[in-house]
C-alpha cells in the first residue's frame, strides 16, 4: 500500500467502529474479536470462576475510580488480609457483552506470565458480583508517561530530572527491557505509546495494557491469541507499523521495535508519527514510513528512529535488545553532544570575528571552541559532529593565520589533524620561506658576525683619530690652522677613511649593523670636510670650526642615544664636555676633541662587545 488510492481502497475493507477510530481518535486502541479457541477457553475460565467461592469479594474493600479506559475500570481497593491499597480493574458498568469480558481476561492472562519489573504483578484473578472477570493489580502511585512526555518543568519537579530527553530515554529503556522479557517469552505487545507506560513516584516503570498482545509461539493452554491468527487491524494507528495494517505481512519482534521507535519518535518530534488530518492520510502515513525529525534532532538519534521505523521489517533493529543498546549509547555520546554543541556556537561566533578581521577575538574564540570539541571528541572518539566541527575550526583560523604573514602558526594548528588537509603543505612552503627570510634577518643583525674585525676597524681609527688632534696641538706643522690646510686636513681625512669604509661594508657586508657603520662612518668625514671646505669659503674663523666640530659630533652622538643606543650616551656626553672646555679655553681645544675622540672609541668597542654578548646568549635561549 504506497499511495492513497490503495489506502482509500483498504479503508473500504474495515468495520465501521474500525473507520470511526481511524477518523477521529487515532491515539485510541483498536482491540480484535477473539478468536473462536481464544472465547470458547475464556467463557470456560469465566465458568470456573463463578463456581468458586467469591475470594476477591470478601477480601477486598473497593475505594475511589483511578483509571477508566475503553472497557474496563480502575478503583483503589484495601485487601483486607494484608492490610495492603491494590487496584482492581473490572469491565465497565456500561460494558458488560462478552467481549469486554473475554478482552479483559485476556489481558489478566498475559499479563500475569509476565513478571518482570517493568510489568506491574497480578495479585489475583476472579469474579465481580455481576460474574465478570476481576483483576487484582499492584496498586501504582504515579503518573502516565504521556503526562509529562513533553513537560519539562513538570518532569523536574517531579523527578528532578534537568535533562528532559536524557530521562525520556532513560524510561524508553524501562520499557524495552519489559519488551525484551516479553519477546523472551514470544510475546508481542502490539500497543505501545505513552499512554500504556505509568511512572511510579520513585522512578519506577511500568508497562500496561497487554490487552491486544499475541504469542509468536503456540499456546497449548488456549489462553493466549497467536500472532499467525491476528488477521485484524488492530493498535494504535497513530503509532502503527506497517505491517499492522496489511494483515498480509506477518506479525514479529520486529513489530514491537517499529512501536518502540515510533514512541522515540514523539519524545523527539513532540507528535505521534502518523497524526494525520484524514484516515487516508494517516494509512498512507503508516505504509510509507518516512518519518521526518526537526532538524535539531541529534543525528546519531534520528538515525536510531529512523532505523527502529524503517517500512522494511528486516531493516530495522533485529529486535529490542538492540534498539535498547542503541539508545544506551547515544545516551553514553549524550555529554559529547552536548559538548559538541556548545563548541559549534562558538564556532559560528568565530566564523564572525574572522569576517571581521578581529585577530585577538579569533584567538580567544578559537582557543575556547578547540577546547569543546576536543573535550567532546575525548568523551566520545567517534562524534563525527565534533571531528567536522575541530577541522572546520581548524582550517580557518590557519588560513587566517597565513592571511597574517604567520604561517608557522598555522603549520602547528594543521598538523593537529588527522588526516592531515592539503592547505598543510601549502603552509610549510610558507613556513618555509618565511623561516629562510627570518634566517637572513637575523644574520643581517647577528653582532657576533665580524665582531673582531668590527672592533679592530673602529679601535684603529678611534685611536688614530684620538693621536692626530694630539699632534696638531703638539707639533706645529701640523696645526692646521688656516682654511686651506683644515680643508685640505678634512678632505684627506675622507680620502682615508672613505675608501676603507667602503671596502670594509663590501667585505663585510653580510650583516647590516657593518654595512651601516662603515657607510656611516664615511658619510660623518664626507660631511666633515664639506663643512670645513664651507666654513672656508664663508669666511668663518679656523677657531670657530675647531669648535663646531665637537658640537656636531656630540648632536649627532645625542641623536644615536635617544633614537636607536642609550649606551651611546657617554660618548655624547663627552663631545658636549669637549665643546663646553673648547669654548673657555681656545687654546686647549685639541686636547678636550681628542679625549673626546678616545671615550667614543672606547665607547663603541665596549658597546659592540656587550651587544655581541648579548645577542650570543638570546640565540643560544631560542635554539634551546
Amino acid at each position: 500500500m504506497a499511495n492513497p488510492r490503495e489506502a482509500q481502497a483498504l479503508l473500504e475493507t474495515l468495520d465501521v467502529e474500525t473507520r470511526d477510530t481511524l477518523a477521529g481518535a487515532p491515539r485510541a486502541t483498536l482491540r480484535p474479536r477473539l478468536a473462536h479457541d481464544t472465547a470458547r477457553r475464556a467463557l470456560e475460565m469465566l465458568e470456573q470462576l463463578a463456581g468458586t467461592s467469591p475470594t476477591a469479594s470478601v477480601q477486598l474493600r473497593p475505594g475511589d475510580e483511578i483509571g477508566r479506559g475503553g472497557m474496563g475500570v480502575i478503583r483503589a481497593a484495601e485487601q483486607v488480609a494484608l492490610g495492603r491499597t491494590v487496584a482492581i480493574k473490572t469491565v465497565r458498568p456500561d460494558h458488560g457483552d462478552p467481549d469486554a469480558a473475554l478482552d479483559l481476561l485476556r489481558e489478566a492472562w498475559i499479563t500475569g506470565s509476565l513478571e518482570h519489573p517493568n510489568v506491574v504483578p497480578v495479585h489475583h484473578l476472579g469474579v465481580d458480583d455481576r460474574g465478570l472477570p476481576l483483576i487484582v493489580l499492584k496498586r501504582i502511585e504515579g503518573v502516565a508517561w504521556s503526562d509529562v512526555l513533553l513537560d519539562a518543568g513538570a518532569v523536574r519537579a517531579r523527578f528532578g530530572a534537568n535533562d528532559l530527553l536524557a530521562w525520556n530515554l532513560g524510561i524508553l529503556l524501562r520499557v524495552l527491557d519489559a519488551v525484551r522479557f516479553a519477546h523472551s517469552r514470544g510475546i508481542i505487545h502490539r500497543d505501545l505509546k505513552p499512554t500504556n507506560v505509568m511512572i511510579g513516584d520513585f522512578g519506577e516503570v511500568y508497562l500496561l495494557d497487554w490487552g491486544i498482545a499475541v504469542s509468536l509461539r503456540p499456546d497449548p493452554t488456549g489462553r493466549l491469541p497467536l500472532a499467525s491468527d491476528a488477521r485484524q487491524i488492530v493498535g494504535t494507528p497513530c503509532y502503527m507499523a506497517p505491517e499492522m495494517v496489511d494483515t498480509t505481512l506477518a506479525l514479529s519482534e520486529r513489530t514491537d521495535v517499529y512501536l518502540a521507535g515510533a514512541v522515540l519518535y514523539e519524545l523527539l518530534a513532540g507528535r505521534p508519527p502518523h497524526l494525520a488530518a484524514t484516515p487516508i492520510a494517516t494509512m498512507t502515513s503508516i505504509s510509507l514510513s518516512q518519518p521526518e525529525l526537526p532538524a535539531e534532532v541529534p543525528s546519531e538519534l534520528a538515525a536510531i528512529c529512523r532505523r527502529a521505523m524503517h517500512a522494511e521489517p528486516a531493516q530495522r533493529f533485529a529486535n529490542a535488545d538492540e534498539l535498547r543498546r542503541a539508545v544506551q549509547r547515544y545516551l553514553e555520546h549524550r555529554g559529547s553532544e552536548l559538548l559538541a554543541a556548545g563548541a559549534q556556537a562558538r564556532l559560528g561566533q568565530l566564523r564572525a570575528a574572522l569576517a571581521a578581521g578581529d585577530e585577538d577575538e579569533v584567538h580567544r574564540l578559537f582557543g575556547a571552541c578547540r577546547f569543546g570539541f576536543h573535550e567532546a571528541l575525548s568523551a566520545w572518539p567517534d562524534n563525527a559532529a565534533a571531528r567536522a566541527g575541530l577541522d572546520e575550526a581548524t582550517i580557518a583560523v590557519a588560513e587566517f593565520e597565513l592571511k597574517h604573514d604567520a604561517p608557522a602558526a598555522a603549520v602547528a594548528l594543521l598538523g593537529e589533524l588527522d588526516p592531515p588537509p592539503p592547505l598543510l603543505a601549502v603552509a610549510r612552503t610558507a613556513a618555509d620561506a618565511r623561516r629562510a627570510e627570518l634566517a637572513k634577518l637575523q644574520q643581517a643583525h647577528d653582532l657576533t658576525v665580524n665582531a673582531n674585525a668590527r672592533s679592530a676597524i673602529v679601535g684603529v681609527l678611534g685611536g688614530v683619530f684620538t693621536l692626530v688632534p694630539l699632534l696638531m696641538q703638539l707639533v706645529p706643522a701640523f696645526s692646521l690652522a688656516d682654511h686651506r690646510s683644515l680643508a685640505g686636513g678634512a678632505w684627506l681625512a675622507f680620502a682615508v677613511v672613505g675608501p676603507i669604509a667602503w671596502t670594509a661594508s663590501r667585505r663585510l657586508g653580510n650583516t647590516l649593523i657593518d654595512r651601516r657603520l662603515m657607510l656611516a662612518m664615511g658619510f660623518t668625514f664626507l660631511m666633515q670636510a664639506v663643512f670645513a671646505t664651507g666654513a672656508w669659503i664663508s669666511g668663518i674663523p679656523v677657531l670657530h670650526v675647531h669648535l663646531a666640530f665637537p658640537a656636531m659630533w656630540a648632536a649627532m652622538a645625542g641623536m644615536i642615544a635617544l633614537l636607536a643606543e642609550p649606551r651611546i650616551t657617554p660618548a655624547a656626553v663627552a663631545y658636549l664636555l669637549a665643546f663646553l672646555f673648547a669654548a673657555r679655553f681656545p687654546e686647549q681645544r685639541l686636547y678636550a676633541i681628542s679625549a673626546a675622540n678616545g671615550v667614543l672609541t672606547i665607547n663603541a668597542i665596549a658597546w659592540y662587545r656587550l651587544r655581541c654578548r648579548m645577542f650570543q646568549s638570546s640565540s643560544d635561549a631560542a635554539r634551546s
